[in-house]
């Protein structure tokens, strides 16, 4: 299956740790994704249910005449106690070890990093499932929508990388991950990275 993994687009809220917070976009934010994007026939469009998602892959779905399926697993990491806040404006040595080891040293109150590695892989077994039933054409690319953290997620899930080689991938708003993936021998979702297309 061809995945498609495209970040929301233009909040005006850039280096803020915005998770389960669902600030609108800009006003005219999905031009520049529409004309970034324009020519792929998508399959099927499925979105976070954070309406900075769902806004953008309403617009991106329109020209193709595609429902968009509201998928929440795909919704970003709810950062907890830090969630909304700018980073800069969080104690830097707090922020350093969640970057190392989120698993060890999460936000207070934060969702636990296990609990959304497995929801991000159960995400994309679901994608999967319904490829292998016909669900969407082999050959027609599926469009999910969602935000930074679950697209270093399913980098790391579907394609092996050490989560410390994801955070040092920028995945700016609009940026377009484009994965060949798989189930593998294990069952487990295997992929490869084919495209990185940033704005």
């Amino acid at each position: 299956m061809i995945l498609d993994l495209v970040r929301h687009a233009d909040t005006g809220r850039r280096g803020h740790m915005d998770g389960r917070s669902d600030p609108a976009l800009v006003v005219g934010a999905t031009d520049a994704a529409c004309r970034r994007h324009a020519g792929i026939g998508w399959s099927r469009v499925l979105a976070s249910p954070l309406r900075r998602a769902h806004d953008t892959a309403l617009a991106l779905a329109k020209p193709l005449g595609l429902p968009v399926e509201t998928e929440p697993r795909w919704a970003e990491y709810d950062f907890g106690d830090w969630d909304g806040r700018r980073g800069a404006e969080l104690p830097a040595a707090a922020v350093a070890a969640f970057h190392a080891d989120p698993l060890r040293h999460p936000p207070p109150g934060a969702e636990r990093w296990d609990v959304f590695g497995e929801r991000i892989a159960a995400a994309l077994r679901a994608l999967l499932v319904c490829a292998a039933a016909g669900a969407s054409a082999e050959d027609e690319p599926v469009l999910v929508v969602s935000h930074g953290g679950p697209l270093r997620m399913a980098l790391v899930q579907a394609c092996g990388l050490p989560l410390a080689a994801s955070w040092a991938l920028r995945i700016d708003y609009g940026t377009r991950l484009r994965l060949r993936v798989e189930t593998g021998d294990d069952g487990r979702p295997w992929g490869e990275l084919l495209e990185l297309a940033q704005p």
